[in-house]
């Protein structure tokens, strides 16, 4: 206790010394380095409680408690240390911001891992440190420079089975077909798993989807424009289900449990080519814990323990493989990744999106207006 209030107080005053032009730069970033604490939170005065708790970024609601329960709980357990929320979401601006104002105040983003892509090159995050945090406790290929896959979600779709009777939709396929599958449709407005469902709906394969055709994709979303209307929130397209606006419509795959209980089961849902997108933790550039701290986090996110209860609560489906053959059974039909679904889902490329996702949106926006 007395060390850590020495630490404390010598941080305090190097951080005014260096303010007034006493002590140079270098030395003061060689004592922040010495404690693990980033440079931002001890000019700001908060040394000893930026070393106290990590703050993660995330989009409120029932996250904060699952996050809380699921992870949290486990990393104070291990390290001591506190875990706290800020809701405002992460979004990408909002990072830069953050980043280049020098008043960073989150350790970890809940955010996408097409983000690490875009925001790492340009010096916003932290790079991961795989000393601590597990590659092997992903998927291939979602273990990035400056981000790593945690959670797994999926666009997967919903359909009326008052509608289509015995003769159901089955795939994307299906559900571009207006002939056949009368009725209005809903897709994301936001182009992420809307791209992808309208090239395989075309014919092309789950493997061979990137680098998306974007001519291709939007001309298959036109041709159902006049049957189509569009959701931006997961509580916007759960109303347009609910209220019989739609016979099908695209959702998140978590949501599905949700639709189907609150419609009695009218609504089924359908994880035939779900496309499967990385969940991922990010680390703005001088989080206020340090990285060792902020690593640990992580790492306490990969164990199974965790992943499950983050499915129990929030749905999201697990992205270390070591947790897949522990999915419940009555989850199963819900998870992607479980055994029900493993072979039937298509993985999203988070390096596509990252480097053409601006430009995807805008197009696919300019298609539907």
């Amino acid at each position: 206790m007395q060390d850590k209030q020495f630490m404390k107080e010598m941080l305090t005053e190097s951080a005014h010394a260096y303010k007034e032009g006493r002590m140079d730069r270098r030395t003061f970033l060689a004592l922040c380095g010495a404690s693990g604490i980033a440079m931002n939170a001890v000019l700001a005065g908060d040394a000893q409680a930026a070393a106290d708790h990590v703050v993660m970024w995330n989009w409120g609601g029932q996250s904060v408690e699952c996050h809380g329960s699921a992870i949290g709980e486990a990393f104070t357990a291990a390290t001591g240390k506190g875990v706290k929320f800020d809701t405002s979401g992460p979004l990408e601006g909002k990072i830069k911001e953050m980043v280049d104002s020098g008043n960073v105040t989150a350790d970890v983003a809940d955010a996408d891992l097409f983000n690490a892509v875009s925001l790492g090159p340009t010096g916003h995050l932290e790079p991961i440190d795989y000393s601590i945090v597990s590659k092997d406790k992903t998927l291939p290929g979602y273990a990035l420079e400056h981000g790593v896959s945690v959670i797994l979600y999926g666009y997967a779709f919903v359909y009326d089975t008052e509608a289509y009777g015995d003769n159901p939709p089955k795939d994307w396929k299906d559900f571009f077909d207006t002939a056949n599958f009368p009725g209005t449709r809903s897709l994301y407005k936001w182009a992420n798993g809307s791209l992808e469902a309208a090239l395989m709906a075309d014919g092309v394969a789950g493997d061979a989807l990137y680098p998306l055709d974007m001519e291709r994709a939007l001309n298959k979303i036109k041709s159902i424009k006049d049957d189509s209307i569009y959701w931006g929130s997961g509580s916007e397209v759960h109303s347009m289900v609910v209220n019989g606006e739609v016979t099908m419509a695209m959702i998140w795959q978590n949501r599905g449990r949700n639709i189907e209980n609150d419609t009695d089961g009218r609504f089924k849902l359908v994880n035939n080519q779900a496309m499967a997108m990385p969940g991922a933790y990010i680390v703005p550039k001088g989080n206020p814990a340090g990285r060792e701290a902020v690593m640990q986090f992580i790492a306490t996110a990969q164990e199974v323990p965790a992943q499950l209860m983050l499915l129990d609560c929030l749905g999201m489906t697990p992205s270390n493989p070591a947790a897949f053959g522990e999915i419940p059974e009555d989850q199963q039909p819900y998870a992607i990744t479980s055994a029900m679904n493993i072979d039937k889902i298509v993985y999203n490329d988070p390096t596509w999106w990252g480097e053409n996702g601006g430009d995807a949106v805008n197009a696919f926006l300019e298609a539907i207006s």
